[in-house]
């Protein structure tokens, strides 16, 4: 069954790069997953969806997790790499803002009830960057 929702882990694309996250052993693959957006003058939504989980970790890993559920593979992941990734704080407020403002993911939320839901996730997110 697959996983579609509001919060930043509930889909299947996020889900499926946190299992190639767990096989990693450094940042590598959050970074890239940032500078993707940033680069990117398109940000198509599979790029957003995966940069803000990359960038919900990264808060995480500043002892600042937010209400998301880590399965016990990701929350020993962030145990064993807690600390690290401060130099991408700046990067991710950044990756977030294009991602709220000029995203695909946005143009596919703002249609939905609940875009005002998503938008709150998001800024609630950045906040924890800061």
């Amino acid at each position: 069954m697959g996983a579609w929702g509001y919060g930043i882990l509930e889909n299947d694309t996020v889900l499926d790069w946190v299992e190639d996250l767990l096989e990693t052993q450094d940042l590598s693959l959050i970074t890239e997953a940032i500078e993707m957006v940033l680069s990117d003058s398109e940000i198509e939504s599979y790029t957003a969806e995966i940069a803000l989980g990359a960038i919900e970790i990264l808060a995480a890993l500043q002892d600042r997790p937010g209400n998301e559920e880590y399965d016990e593979e990701l929350e020993s992941w962030i145990n064993r790499h807690n600390g690290q990734g401060k130099e991408l704080l700046v990067h991710s407020q950044k990756a977030l803002g294009k991602i709220l403002y000029e995203s695909e993911l946005r143009e596919l939320r703002e249609g939905s009830e609940k875009f005002e839901e998503w938008v709150k996730i998001i800024k609630e997110l950045e906040g924890r960057l800061m």
